[in-house]
């Protein structure tokens, strides 16, 4: 349902008009190993089974491979390797995030990132989001927080794609 009058819809949740303020974004969380991604639903493109990628040679320890999807190669990342952290080695993602970049590259459309299970819904209100400043900030993030408490980072999706773009331009 369209709501044009800027009169909530019957669920009760605001909507995005032009001018107005947006009470809540339906997002998604996303398991990593030993942390949790947020993102926005439309960030989101798919979520496959694992299938391996075809490899790259001299790529850097991030970036796995190319993916086969919907007829393109998409990069395939470990996120976690990607944004500074250290990941154990027998850590295989069991499923795929198929994300969309955010500048309408056509060389770099998709990312594609390792995750652990399947995503969960969540509605994040201004309320119950709360930048951490405990932590120390890492590549690829733009943003680490707490949702419903919890410990969520957002990721830096123009960083991945720059730095996808610039392996690509080697």
């Amino acid at each position: 349902m369209t709501t044009t009058t800027g009169s909530p819809p019957p669920d009760g949740k605001s909507v995005a008009l032009p001018g107005r303020r947006l009470d809540a974004i339906h997002c998604l969380l996303i398991p990593l190993h030993k942390e949790t991604m947020l993102l926005p639903n439309a960030a989101v493109a798919e979520v496959i089974a694992y299938s391996d990628p075809e490899s790259i040679p001299d790529a850097p320890d991030w970036l796995h491979g190319w993916l086969a999807w919907r007829e393109r190669k998409v990069p395939l990342i470990s996120f976690e390797i990607a944004s500074g952290r250290k990941v154990p080695s027998d850590i295989q993602g069991q499923r795929i995030a198929v994300l969309n970049t955010l500048n309408s590259n056509p060389r770099v459309p998709y990312i594609a990132v390792l995750i652990q299970d399947i995503p969960k819904l969540h509605l994040v209100q201004p309320d119950t989001v709360t930048e951490r400043n405990d932590v120390n900030p890492r590549q690829s993030i733009a943003a680490q927080l707490l949702a419903n408490g919890e410990p969520v980072i957002v990721p830096d999706l123009d960083d991945l794609e720059q730095r996808v773009e610039r392996l690509r331009s080697q």
